[in-house]
């Protein structure tokens, strides 16, 4: 069974973020940003909207005295379930996904490329997914059945684009039940469980690595490298 892009985000840090010259909605999509929001207290804002069928979210925030601004780009489904049908009359919900891993994950490297054109220094780059597999139930060893498995490994591996410096190849593979709550009424709320395997991949450079903005392409295809083999081959040294 394929994995299913659940949520992709891509993350960058710089000193002065407001100074990298991010695309904001309007640049990146052509049109007004149907949701936008100020945060002063982070000296932010926040705008969202549908976009291609999914919700897109860019959220940037100078953090004035908390150390290096930061900006995300997330892309994640507009509901949080699905009906999938089972035949004329019948259907099962399910956790929404965006959809199959390879061809959603490929649009929105295209996409976040498109907002990081800057020339700027960054202080920091990540490119980060939710991958799962909805599974009917999970196996029994003898008779012990496993309700929750978690393995977290971070292997680093030596950059292409710069030998100097260490790429955190984080992720998280867990067997999970998850509980979705369906409507916040009636008491109690109605919910579904759903059984599923799930990949937590976070590919970044390390705190505080300074990154030229003519490098931020090859740093970001590096990362989309990394973290389709990990999706496809598993995590290797």
């Amino acid at each position: 069974m394929p994995w299913l892009l659940e949520s992709i985000r891509a993350t960058v840090f710089a000193p002065d973020i407001k100074a990298v010259g991010l695309l904001d909605w309007k640049a990146l999509t052509g049109v007004p940003a149907p949701e936008s929001q100020l945060n002063r207290e982070v000296d932010g804002t926040v705008e969202a909207g549908p976009y291609m069928g999914h919700l897109l979210t860019m959220g940037l925030a100078g953090r004035p005295g908390l150390g290096p601004g930061r900006a995300d780009l997330v892309l994640a489904p507009q509901s949080r379930t699905v009906t999938v049908p089972l035949d004329p009359l019948r259907g099962r919900i399910e956790p929404a996904a965006i959809g199959p891993f390879v061809a959603a994950f490929e649009g929105f490297v295209v996409l976040a490329n498109k907002w990081l054109q800057t020339v700027t220094n960054i202080r920091r780059l990540a490119l980060a997914c939710t991958l799962l597999r909805n599974v009917p139930s999970f196996n029994k060893a003898g008779d012990n059945q496993i309700i929750d498995l978690l393995i977290q490994l971070n292997r680093p591996r030596r950059s292409r684009v710069n030998s100097s410096i260490l790429i955190n190849r984080f992720v998280r593979w867990s067997a999970r039940t998850v509980e979705i709550v369906l409507s916040p009424v009636p008491i109690p709320p109605p919910t579904i469980r759903s059984e599923r395997a799930q990949a937590d991949i976070d590919i970044s450079t390390p705190d505080r690595t300074d990154i030229t903005g003519s490098q931020i392409h090859e740093y970001l295809e590096e990362f989309a490298r990394l973290l389709v083999e990990i999706a496809e081959e598993g995590d290797a040294p």
